[in-house]
């Protein structure tokens, strides 16, 4: 199932289409996956892609609202468990690494973090029942699914989806200037949000011109993946405060670590931010409206 609207059919169509079959992957997830916290982290990503398509077409949906609290809820029955696993891959990618490189922990400190993080892990989906929030993620979809035939999308071409494109560019062109001119976690956090959308939005709309549109795409999941780490990593660092984990000295050592890590992503998403978001929201909304003219009206092939 393409994540993608088709040059030659309706809008409305596709959009349903798209919401549909997500639904249906991330039930499929939840029920023949084996892998309990890799199907919670499948099924977080399909209500995000849900929302990005129910986003797009936000000005034009008198129940976007519903839908998106609806995925949005869904997605949160399963939040801490998902974070939990990510504090893990956060210190296997990022901060066992730059520990090893310098040799300022020995072998066995190193599996006794991990350890305490995969404890951590397994603690909170005991004590929240990962089973039964996935049952209910399930039933959630379940619901969400009776409702995707009668979306009431009220406008076909290119005008269904510009308002939504234009506000989700527009979101993400702000809050970077907001985080770069007050670099706290909330603000890239923020920041990070609104760039995933706009990169599912260029996935959306990927088929008004192939080329650049996969360029674009792949700039921002590089440019989503560096801010990300920076996000990873400072939660990672509250949570490791909060809750008093590691002995003293390790938090400390960790701490610095992260401060220079978190520095060094913001300073590798500074050229790409500027250059993905230089362009004026109207003139992006309009340069693609142009693409997708050629290709709906000009293509003989459609």
């Amino acid at each position: 199932m393409q994540y993608t609207i088709q040059p030659n059919e309706q809008v409305s169509d596709e959009i349903k289409r798209i919401v549909d079959g997500k639904i249906e992957l991330a039930i499929e997830h939840i029920d023949e996956s084996n892998d309990r916290h890799d199907t919670v982290h499948e099924v977080r990503k399909r209500c995000k892609e849900i929302r990005a398509a129910v986003r797009l077409v936000r000005p034009v949906l008198p129940t976007y609202k519903q839908e998106n609290v609806h995925y949005r809820d869904a997605a949160r029955r399963i939040s801490d468990i998902r974070d939990a696993h990510a504090a893990i891959e956060t210190f296997d990618d990022h901060l066992r690494p730059a520990v090893e490189a310098r040799g300022v922990l020995d072998d066995q400190t190193l599996s006794d973090i991990r350890s305490i993080l995969v404890d951590r892990r397994e603690t909170i989906a005991a004590e929240q029942n990962l089973t039964q929030r996935l049952t209910a993620v399930r039933e959630d979809l379940i619901e969400g699914r009776t409702r995707v035939p009668d979306l009431p999308i009220a406008t076909e071409g290119y005008d269904a989806v510009a308002g939504g494109l234009r506000k989700s560019y527009n979101r993400a062109r702000n809050r970077m200037g907001e985080a770069y001119e007050e670099p706290e976690f909330e603000r890239f956090h923020e920041w990070r949000k609104r760039i995933k959308y706009h990169r599912y939005h260029t996935r959306l709309l990927r088929r008004v011109w192939e080329g650049p549109m996969k360029r674009r795409r792949t700039e921002l999941k590089e440019l989503s993946d560096v801010i990300g780490y920076e996000n990873d990593l400072a939660e990672f660092e509250l949570m490791m405060k909060d809750e008093e984990l590691f002995e003293p000295e390790t938090r400390e050592l960790l701490t610095g670590l992260i401060t220079a890590k978190r520095a060094e992503f913001h300073r590798q998403g500074r050229p790409l931010g500027e250059c993905l978001f230089a362009e004026d929201p109207d003139r992006l909304v309009d340069r693609f409206g142009a693409y997708w003219t050629a290709t709906h009206e000009y293509d003989p092939s459609l």
